[in-house]
């Protein structure tokens, strides 16, 4: 997690229903379990817990949804990055493995289960499921584009290819070659969404206290302290749910990911003209490109456009420059399109492009390694983290419980990712030309 307190300015932060009432930690708190981060995969696992009579504790270093969870681009995607048959391959079992069969069941239903949560929760966040839109932004991304379309479709993910007549139709942009919609995909508002699963944690009976940073976590006598600097939690159980802000607070499990930036932008309202061309039907889009291109309309008709960026808490000139770029590339035909809003935080990438459970000691677990994908995969990863907890039934879960590996030479990874970043664009870029 981040030092840094104060919320970064964004589209979602200046119009997202209200945080219900919560304060930090000034006390001793005995608890079963404790949960480090108050986002998606945290709020989910309390939730679980608290509604299965276990006392639930989440404390976060920053306000609800201060990470990821708060400055995502909100698309709810249906499918993991990889085909079930690398799944496979990655954990050295055959495709037909009932471990593969449950991991692609959780991947394809999560975000189903999202939107039916939402529903049964109240919880006002304009979430909307009307698809998700992948287009090919070159011949050279077609192999690996096509793989993947028929690896998770006879996984049971309801796919329909599209051809460029009629992806057009449906994205307004000419700028790809043919498409696939993923039926189950959408989007929320994710400081909405977020806020909403504390308020249905609190009303459960689990107890979250913001903007306090565990500065200590150490077992004693068979129970965990969690140390803060007004106030400390002690717990039979601890839930680690940082994602792409864990820190040094466990040793070497923020070495097993890469944290990577996404930059989010908003436009102005659209015109009508552009309402009308631009995804009239209200798909969330993403393509093929190595440095990613994804974009929707929100519930008041603006235009949110991503890639990857630089900088994770206030974004500069160069990633405003990357993202107009990117608009320019996509829509042409509409030059005007300008920016309003620019935000960035940090995404967790592994070099599987799993996520990954990990029991890091007795009574200690964490979750991470959502890819990009993290708001349905960490809302369904939080209830996996629940039933760990209730059940101690590792072999049950979707996601292997396996040891940590650390990612080589990973102190050099952000100047890495910056060269990488900078490469692949690069390629993109002449690829999509071609």
């Amino acid at each position: 997690m981040n030092d840094t307190l104060e919320l970064p300015p964004s589209l979602w932060a200046a119009t997202a229903e209200p945080a219900p009432p919560t304060a930090s930690l000034s006390e001793s708190v005995r608890c079963d379990v404790a949960i480090v981060g108050a986002g998606f995969c945290g709020l989910r696992s309390a939730i679980e817990l608290a509604r299965a009579g276990v006392s639930t504790c989440v404390v976060d270093s920053g306000q609800i949804g201060w990470g990821a969870s708060g400055r995502n681009g909100g698309q709810v995607n249906p499918m993991g990055h990889e085909a079930p048959a690398v799944v496979a391959k990655r954990w050295g079992v055959n495709e037909d493995h009932e471990q593969v069969r449950r991991y692609t069941a959780f991947t394809t239903s999560a975000a189903d289960a999202l939107f039916d949560l939402v529903r049964e929760w109240q919880i006002e966040c304009d979430a909307e499921q009307n698809g998700w839109i992948r287009g090919l932004h070159s011949t050279a991304a077609e192999r690996d584009f096509e793989q993947l379309f028929a690896g998770w479709q006879a996984h049971g993910a309801a796919l329909r290819m599209l051809d460029r007549d009629e992806l057009e139709k449906l994205s307004g942009t000419r700028g790809y070659q043919k498409g696939w919609l993923a039926a189950g995909g959408g989007s929320v508002q994710p400081m909405s969404y977020v806020r909403g699963l504390a308020r249905v944690a609190l009303e459960s009976g689990a107890r979250i206290f913001p903007e306090s940073r565990v500065t200590k976590l150490k077992q004693e006598g068979g129970v965990w302290k969690l140390s803060t600097h007004r106030g400390d939690i002690t717990a039979d159980t601890v839930l680690l749910c940082t994602n792409g802000y864990t820190d040094k607070l466990f040793p070497g499990l923020r070495e097993t990911i890469v944290p990577v930036i996404s930059v989010q932008s908003a436009t102005p309202p659209l015109s009508q003209a552009q309402v009308e061309e631009i995804l009239p039907q209200r798909q969330t889009f993403a393509d093929t490109r190595r440095v990613i291109f994804y974009f929707r309309k929100t519930a008041d008709n603006r235009l949110v456009f991503g890639s990857a960026g630089s900088d994770g808490n206030y974004p500069g000139n160069a990633d405003r420059q990357r993202i107009i770029r990117g608009l320019r590339t996509v829509y042409p035909q509409f030059p005007e399109l300008d920016i309003e809003y620019l935000w960035g935080g940090q995404i967790a990438v592994t070099l599987d492009h799993l996520p990954h459970v990990h029991e890091l000691d007795s009574g200690l677990i964490t979750g991470l390694g959502c890819n990009g994908r993290g708001v349905a995969m960490a809302t369904a990863m939080g209830a996996q983290l629940a039933s760990w907890v209730l059940n101690r039934s590792p072999s049950d879960l979707a996601i292997p419980v396996t040891p940590l590996r650390k990612i080589p030479l990973h102190r050099f990874h952000r100047m890495g990712v910056r060269t990488a970043v900078w490469w692949q664009e690069r390629q993109d870029n002449r690829e999509a030309a071609q």
